[in-house]
């Protein structure tokens, strides 16, 4: 017995996956599978160590014995040197944007970057029941989100998802700037927009300031 159980835990959990989504991106009816390798209950197949590989984004060899590179937040990213070489069917491609303001927080312009977009299974994206048209990616910059976020790390955030939950991370525009903060709601309307890094205060929106406040989208993915 393999007894990966715990650490194909940690790399779903890692991943942000619950055990129907991992079971729905390997192509399988149910969690139970899934449940019964994290217990050590059932030694997994090569073809299912593949497919689970596949869906985390991470190595088989990463899953049998552990880290072997420095993975992103969310899994290893696959390098490739032109979009076309990969089957457009299977995957789904994400602009890299720069966010442009002018007349404080009201226009915005998305403007893409030169480099080449970011790719993502299809399924990937299906599983957390995204709309491929609402979501772009843009580079984090300063280190107020450390270390969730360090500088020059991307994010991909979802535009159709600007309904503030508590403790998530979200692109926002306050005071003619835009920041990625975690968002915590207060009674009264007030919103906290808060900094993982400690050295950085919390900027308090009351209700009062609300319409001086816009939430561009949730962040969904994040990769250094």
């Amino acid at each position: 017995m393999l007894h990966i159980g715990k650490r194909l835990k940690e790399l779903r959990e890692k991943a942000g996956l619950k055990q129907p989504e991992l079971a729905e991106l390997c192509g399988w009816g149910s969690q139970s599978r899934i449940s019964q390798y994290e217990n050590d209950k059932r030694e997994p197949s090569l073809s299912d160590l593949e497919a689970i590989a596949q869906a985390l984004r991470v190595s088989v060899k990463e899953i049998l014995f552990g880290e072997e590179e420095s993975p992103t937040a969310t899994g290893l990213i696959v390098s490739y040197e032109a979009t076309d070489e990969l089957d457009a069917e299977d995957y789904i491609f994400v602009e890299r944007h720069d966010l442009r303001l002018s007349a404080g927080c009201g226009n915005l312009a998305w403007v893409v970057h030169e480099k080449d977009p970011l790719a993502f299974r299809r399924r990937f994206i299906n599983a957390r029941r995204l709309d491929p048209k609402s979501l772009k990616a843009l580079y984090v910059r300063g280190d107020s989100m450390q270390p969730y976020l360090a500088d020059g790390d991307t994010v991909m955030i979802d535009t159709g998802d600007t309904a503030p939950k508590d403790g998530e991370v979200y692109a926002v525009c306050f005071d003619d700037e835009w920041f990625i903060k975690r968002i915590f709601k207060q009674p009264g309307g007030t919103l906290i927009l808060h900094s993982d890094n400690e050295r950085y205060r919390d900027i308090e929106i009351s209700a009062e300031q609300a319409e001086f406040i816009r939430i561009f989208g949730r962040v969904v993915w994040r990769g250094g």
